[in-house]
């Protein structure tokens, strides 16, 4: 679907913007030149530059020129250049400031009992996403996600955080979201984590570690469980996996094969898979994996094989 693939290129393309979050705001004395909604004000550097500085309760009853109450300022947003900060003012100014609560408690969530590493700029393109999923609900206009179920699977926490976003729009606004829009809630997740380690997009790494699960399942015959810790662990082993592979990040070789030897007779069927991963990436990526990248996957995938080969 056009329109769906159109959001989605959306949730990555928002991570290309220049700009940055600061939990303390230093510097003289700095006067309103717009206030934006109750939370958030456009104030002015002394080089010409927009600055969005946000806190609560920051922009309530203000006007232009009133003095910033330095004590409310949680964050400054920096725009790269006239156009972005007009289109943040529009963007802050329109989204009711419910959404920016519920962001913050997402974000909240996401850290604390997710063990997501995000910095505060994703509550932008949360709160921009939540508000149109909203309007679109409220219209009866509900998206399908073309690889929801890749989301479901690869990155289940962040899937889990979108989950609980659309369980505090329900209490919030009424909305019954379907869970095609937790997944596009992931994407942001994924792509804020994603940014702090590569420049490849949330697509490539996915489609990836896609296929990497469906040569293992294939191989195997089995259908891998998300509920398994061994699973998870080798998906976040994926994650930098295929990351090094996209960016063509050579994998040091050690010296010593020996290990790697060792357990490739000992599991010659998993050595097997491991080659066609290999090969696949080889021919695909023109990426040849060392015998460490080897050794890894062929324990991760013993690792998370291990109880469906025990029952056969």
């Amino acid at each position: 679907n056009p329109m769906d693939r159109f959001f989605i290129k959306c949730a990555t393309s928002f991570y290309n913007r220049r700009y940055f979050f600061f939990t303390k705001f230093e510097g003289s004395t700095v006067r309103i030149v717009k206030p934006l909604n109750h939370n958030m004000v456009l104030v002015r550097n002394d080089d010409g530059s927009d600055m969005i500085l946000q806190g609560k309760g920051i922009g309530f009853k203000r006007r232009a020129g009133d003095e910033v109450d330095e004590s409310l300022v949680e964050r400054k947003f920096m725009p790269s250049d006239k156009s972005e900060s007009r289109y943040f003012q529009q963007l802050f100014s329109q989204i009711p400031d419910g959404y920016f609560a519920i962001a913050e408690q997402v974000l909240e969530y996401a850290r604390k009992e997710l063990k997501i590493k995000v910095t505060d700029k994703v509550i932008l393109p949360i709160c921009d996403h939540m508000a149109g999923s909203v309007e679109r609900c409220q219209k009866n206009i509900h998206l399908t996600h073309p690889i929801l179920w890749d989301i479901k699977r690869i990155y289940p926490a962040e899937f889990e955080a979108g989950l609980y976003a659309l369980e505090l729009l329900k209490k919030q606004y009424g909305a019954g979201l379907m869970e095609d829009e937790a997944a596009f809630l992931a994407y942001h997740f994924v792509s804020a984590e994603l940014e702090n380690v590569s420049e490849v997009s949330v697509d490539e790494v996915t489609v990836l570690i896609s296929t990497i699960l469906q040569i293992v399942q294939e191989a195997f015959q089995i259908e891998l469980s998300r509920e398994d810790w061994n699973y998870q662990r080798f998906l976040t082993h994926l994650r930098f996996f295929a990351n090094r592979v996209l960016l063509r990040n050579l994998y040091e070789e050690s010296e010593d094969n020996e290990l790697y030897e060792e357990l490739s007779e000992h599991y010659p069927n998993i050595n097997k898979c491991v080659d066609l991963i290999a090969d696949y990436i080889l021919i695909h990526y023109h990426y040849d994996i060392s015998s460490d990248e080897r050794l890894y996957l062929l324990i991760h995938i013993e690792r998370v094989t291990k109880r469906y080969r025990k029952n056969k």
